[in-house]
């Protein structure tokens, strides 16, 4: 059983790292949907999903019904954080079927490992680790390709800013401004992206609205909208540029006074489970009978799980508390 557990473990580890890393897998390459490259993908999704609308909460699609003819169909789109919102945020290249396999594989694995020591409330433990280490590992993925592109947003607005109001074009100015960038900046990856899409024939308005999609930041959808707008009726883009990098600042400025306030907490909790350790470690030294007959006394052995679960529970909690939401 044990080996048959470790064995679905490391089939599902290898699959979900070689679909992270972009490595194709040939008997399940449809599974998990590759495309050829990036740029590909996002140009065949414009094509089949539609756009942002003007007011950004609606987007037009383009469908075709059995008799052949075409026929636009409005949906609304949703700010609710799905499973396949976070996996395309993160660009893992998996269906959610086989995150969900991961999450049961790791659970099931940690679960056999906890069954041949640990009482029943630590096995029912090792259930949720699945879920809990997937979730983290998709929650440090998106929140690094918001941080690349968070980096240099509010400098490319502002530089935006400068280049519009010297008489240039939008589409002039973006290009500019994204070329001052540096090469892996993501930001002038997508804006190169939407470029590229212009010259290969694609509309404006899909162009511009698939800007940044699959990239989780608050303030893209205004930058997206303005745009828009701007290309539509007109007005003076720059002004109202100005003022969206000015928030992004603003909001740059909130997340680390945060992120600092928080780290002191985040910190004392690390301390403080040090201490313990080092006072462990003094016992064993200076008198091993304890630590060491502790454990092997049955009464003993339960005291340290209760013990060892509530600190896990405990730096859980504190972290889910001093989590900073974007």
């Amino acid at each position: 059983m044990i080996y048959a557990l470790l064995a679905l473990l490391l089939v599902a580890t290898g699959v979900a790292v070689a679909v992270v890393l972009g490595v194709q897998i040939p008997f399940i390459s449809d599974l998990f949907g590759n495309k050829n490259s990036q740029l590909g993908n996002m140009v065949s999704q414009q094509r089949s999903t539609g756009v942002r609308s003007g007011m950004g909460s609606v987007r037009s699609t383009q469908v075709m019904n059995e008799q052949g003819s075409e026929f636009s169909v409005k949906r609304t789109v949703t700010s609710t954080l799905t499973l396949e919102k976070k996996l395309k945020y993160a660009q893992w290249k998996m269906q959610p079927v086989i995150y969900r396999m991961c999450q049961i594989a790791i659970s099931l694995f940690t679960f056999s490992l906890f069954y041949v020591k640990f009482n029943i409330v630590f096995q029912l433990f090792g259930l949720l680790v699945g879920p809990i280490f997937m979730g983290w590992l998709l929650n440090m993925a998106i929140e690094r390709r918001f941080k690349a592109f968070d980096a240099d947003y509010p400098s490319f607005l502002l530089s935006l800013v400068a280049l519009l109001k010297t008489g240039m074009n939008a589409m002039g100015a973006l290009e500019s401004g994204a070329e001052g960038l540096e090469e892996d900046s993501m930001v002038r990856q997508e804006v190169m992206a939407m470029i590229d899409r212009l010259r290969m024939g694609v509309s404006e308005d899909k162009a511009i609205g698939c800007f940044g999609e699959d990239i989780h930041h608050p303030e893209i959808e205004l930058f997206v909208q303005a745009l828009l707008l701007s290309r539509r009726v007109g007005g003076t883009l720059s002004d109202t540029l100005e003022r969206l990098a000015g928030q992004v600042r603003k909001r740059q400025f909130f997340r680390s006074s945060a992120n600092a306030a928080v780290g002191m907490q985040r910190g004392s909790i690390w301390f403080i489970l040090g201490i313990m350790v080092a006072l462990e470690s003094y016992l064993y030294f200076v008198y091993p009978e304890v630590v060491v007959g502790a454990i092997q006394d049955p009464m003993g052995w339960q005291v340290w799980q209760v013990a060892l679960l509530l600190i896990l529970t405990g730096m859980f909690w504190v972290r889910q508390v001093t989590k900073i939401r974007v």
